[in-house]
């Protein structure tokens, strides 16, 4: 069967191949191919005007000079050339210019002026180019060879959880410094850098975004951006006892409670479900005595440092007590 349909194939190809129409076809193209040829030929030999995108590369720069400066990568230019030679400056790659350190910079700034800038701009497109225009008429880039000082990442967010969540400890920052380079006179104050500020609400799932650090005049941070990271937890319930503390007795006396020990119910994040330590404190003062006459003292709940308790609750506002002189 596949045999068969190979040879019908053959002799339908072979009665196209000899047929006059199918060669009258292939002289057109033919004429047709060598005629753009020409035609390509005599326009790459006309002088045309384009515009296009050209890299910018520092070279010579010694490893331990950091610019201040933010240097453009790259620079829009219009130029105007044969055709052939802008295609060959510009074909399968970016064009590219260099701007050499050694010979631009001096006493902190590499200084390339507008005759130094298409003077550059010459070299990669060629001698018979003309630079028609150019984005960037000069530069003026700052730099500095003092090593630069590591200073700590302060995130600027403000958060809020959905009901029966938690954010959970503060937001942090990868990574935790970065490093700041510039004047002396600025570096030697710097105690830390701020990111710019930033509001998450609503949070029910662990987030991470990229925040920008802000801006200090005269100075370069490396990274200029962090990545921070915000812990959001589910709430759990949870029941304890607490044994109630008696604040302010004096040391003549002896305030007795009964019971000592009372009942507090709240919520913790999850991770902290299993944590035996005390999440919050109860307390009575000694000088409510005065102030409550009769058998029983109120109760006060108080949050202990590092254990997060949420909507604690006493399952009795009150106990009875016992003056012992």
């Amino acid at each position: 069967m596949r045999r068969n349909w190979l040879n019908t194939i053959g002799v339908w190809w072979r009665n196209i191949r000899n047929s006059s129409r199918f060669r009258g076809v292939l002289t057109y193209i033919v004429f047709v191919g060598i005629s753009a040829m020409f035609w390509l030929i005599l326009t790459l030999n006309d002088s045309v005007q384009d515009s296009c995108t050209v890299n910018v590369r520092i070279v010579n720069k010694p490893d331990s000079v950091t610019f201040i400066s933010d240097v453009p990568k790259t620079i829009h230019v219009e130029v105007k050339d044969k055709g052939s030679n802008l295609m060959r400056a510009m074909w399968m790659k970016t064009p590219s210019v260099s701007l050499n350190f050694r010979e631009l910079a001096e006493k902190g700034q590499l200084k390339c002026s507008n005759s130094d800038l298409m003077s550059a701009l010459k070299e990669t497109f060629g001698s018979s180019s003309t630079i028609l225009s150019s984005s960037i008429d000069s530069l003026r880039l700052v730099y500095t060879d003092r090593p630069g000082k590591a200073v700590p990442v302060v995130v600027s967010v403000r958060t809020s959880s959905k009901a029966g969540y938690i954010v959970y400890g503060q937001p942090s920052s990868d990574p935790t410094r970065v490093t700041a380079y510039g004047p002396r006179e600025i570096i030697d104050t710097m105690t830390r850098v701020l990111t710019k500020s930033y509001i998450e609400s609503d949070l029910s799932d662990p987030i991470s975004f990229r925040a920008e650090l802000k801006s200090i005049p005269g100075v370069r941070l490396i990274p200029s951006a962090v990545q921070v990271k915000v812990n959001v937890e589910p709430l759990v319930a949870k029941e304890d006892i607490v044994t109630v503390v008696a604040e302010n007795v004096p040391h003549d006396e002896n305030l007795l409670l009964f019971p000592s020990n009372v009942r507090v119910s709240y919520y913790v994040p999850m991770s902290e479900f299993s944590d035996d330590k005390k999440a919050v404190r109860v307390v009575v003062d000694y000088n409510d005595v005065a102030a409550h006459m009769g058998e029983r003292i109120p109760l006060r709940i108080e949050p202990v440092n590092g254990v997060h308790a949420v909507n604690p609750k006493l399952h009795s506002d009150s106990v009875e007590y016992t003056l012992v002189r």
